[in-house]
């Protein structure tokens, strides 16, 4: 005791206490940080920490003024924890094929006609994701005439596999009758390419990533996703995680690759993948960060390796529309 005797002590001692009150104050914001960090020891030590410092700052109220401070800057569901994986829609069930109806020498399908938009009618258009979605949606943006993007969305460090950091499912369902788009565009997986996947239903595990169990969930929420903005009448178009420099993502990149084009070829009528990866490589299908555009060489990917410059946004904005004419015709 002699130690807190001293003022030395008595600083260390007001210090402790300070930061002991602290953390009673902001045992929520505490318990999701808890919450959000990776599977392992870690995490496991900081949630066996907060979880009776929540129970107590709320046995005496003391999470109230952190509360009413969020609520008052729009803020309030800041420390909700939702992992919820939000698929409204059943499963589709394999179904058989129908049977081949006899071929017709001179009959032609019928032609629909694609839906037309206008500088004065445009298509709207929502994207959405990651950080890798910002540049591309802001070169849509760009483009302006017959698109019309109603929303971009960019959230770092977000995705799929975690919804405890932000639940897209939750916003993905409330957009169609928020912003009324007609098309989605969606950057997911450059930070869900880890072995960590969070809202796993019950009674289910998943491997690491590449493993049969991880690709069968990943899959489910992005044909999930894909399917329920289908079914408010929105056409989907995944775009594709790109060629990254060095070793670090090329195992797990081709891994969220596979699942976005496999999904997208389930609905061909209702959705699209935009390969980014060839996009961006060079002529020997090798990481490059220039290429050459109408003759002028020119910087395509930032330092890192992974995001992309103006111009490589541009040149993913043209694909998105050259595909999108498949379906509209954008005068």
């Amino acid at each position: 005791m002699r130690f807190f005797s001293t003022s030395a002590g008595r600083g260390f001692l007001v210090l402790a206490l300070g930061l002991a009150f602290a953390g009673v104050l902001d045992a929520r914001g505490l318990r999701k940080q808890a919450e959000i960090q990776p599977a392992g020891a870690e995490r496991n030590l900081a949630l066996a920490v907060t979880r009776p410092l929540v129970r107590v700052s709320s046995a005496l109220r003391l999470t109230a003024p952190r509360t009413e401070i969020q609520a008052a800057i729009g803020r309030q569901d800041e420390d909700r924890i939702d992992s919820q994986v939000h698929l409204d829609l059943p499963p589709v069930r394999a179904q058989r094929p129908a049977p081949r109806t006899p071929h017709r020498p001179h009959s032609h399908p019928a032609t629909v006609a694609k839906p037309v938009f206008t500088t004065a009618h445009p298509l709207r258009v929502w994207v959405a994701g990651d950080s890798l979605a910002e540049v591309p949606g802001q070169a849509l943006e760009r483009i302006g005439g017959a698109l019309d993007v109603v929303g971009l969305e960019s959230r770092l460090s977000t995705g799929l596999a975690r919804p405890d950091l932000y639940n897209w499912f939750t916003r993905i369902e409330e957009v169609p009758h928020e912003l009324r788009p007609k098309v989605a565009v969606l950057s997911f997986g450059a930070d869900d390419a880890h072995d960590f996947m969070a809202g796993v239903p019950a009674g289910h595990t998943v491997g690491p990533i590449g493993s049969r169990s991880w690709s069968a969930e990943y899959r489910r929420r992005v044909d999930g996703v894909t399917r329920e903005l289908n079914a408010d009448g929105i056409y989907v178009v995944w775009l594709g995680l790109p060629i990254p420099d060095g070793p670090g993502f090329k195992k797990s990149f081709p891994v969220v690759n596979s699942v976005l084009e496999a999904v997208a070829a389930r609905h061909p009528k209702t959705s699209t993948y935009v390969d980014t990866w060839h996009l961006l490589d060079d002529a020997h299908g090798r990481y490059t960060p220039y290429l050459r555009v109408h003759g002028t060489l020119t910087l395509m990917r930032l330092p890192d390796g992974v995001h992309y410059t103006p111009a490589a946004g541009d040149l993913i904005a043209q694909q998105v529309v050259s595909q999108l004419r498949a379906s509209y015709d954008l005068q």
